[in-house]
């Protein structure tokens, strides 16, 4: 069975800034796999900041790889999620990374985490953090549609009143690759109260050394 499609087709974009959807780049059956190996509900760990500060946002999230180490959460999720965290610390999947977007990541230390949102669940307009090289973020949902909410949202501000530069429905087979810049402001749309399944995903974050 197919891991990691590193041939999968891609849609590149340069403006607002770099970013590319990937299609199943990890194969429906694997998705499968991966959904049925989850960790327990309660193994997750709420996530949640408030106010005025410059990104906000609620969520789950289970820590599974930090700057390259295994994180306890590893021991939470099946054999096959620890196949694909290996294949995605790999040469091969870096080299992807630098074809899809243009951006070298091969001598960064790699976070890799699952992201499970609940009905309400966001994340504000933002642009990551300076050290922060590039992100991937991989939908593992078979079916989801535009009115259950959290989409992708590719933005050219912090200003949510004015709507997103581009849209990504997050299921699909598909997922988001974008490279960190002063312009790359992206955030989650609400998850939808009627949403039949929690949003998962798997991120995939690529931060300079040291």
């Amino acid at each position: 069975m197919l891991l990691l499609d590193l041939n999968a087709p891609v849609e590149r974009h340069d403006e607002p800034y770099r970013w590319a959807v990937a299609h199943s780049v990890i194969p429906e059956p694997t998705a499968r796999i991966l959904r049925e190996q989850l960790p327990a509900p309660q193994d997750l760990h709420p996530a949640e900041r408030t106010g005025d500060g410059d990104k906000t946002y609620r969520m789950a999230v289970l820590p599974l790889i930090h700057r390259g180490a295994h994180e306890p959460g590893m021991a939470k999720v099946g054999e096959k999620w620890h196949e694909l965290v290996s294949r995605l610390q790999s040469d091969a999947y870096r080299d992807w990374v630098n074809r899809t977007i243009g951006i070298d990541v091969t001598d960064t230390m790699m976070d890799i985490g699952l992201f499970v949102f609940r009905g309400g669940d966001r994340i504000s307009a933002h642009t990551d953090k300076p050290g922060k090289r590039a992100t991937h973020v991989i939908y593992l949902n078979d079916d989801w549609r535009r009115e259950h909410g959290g989409q992708f949202e590719v933005r050219t501000g912090p200003d949510l009143s004015i709507s997103p530069y581009a849209t990504v429905i997050p299921g699909g087979g598909r997922s988001v690759v974008f490279a960190r810049s002063e312009r790359s402001w992206h955030a989650v749309a609400p998850v939808a109260a009627h949403a039949p399944q929690f949003r998962l995903t798997c991120q995939v974050e690529m931060w300079n050394l040291g």
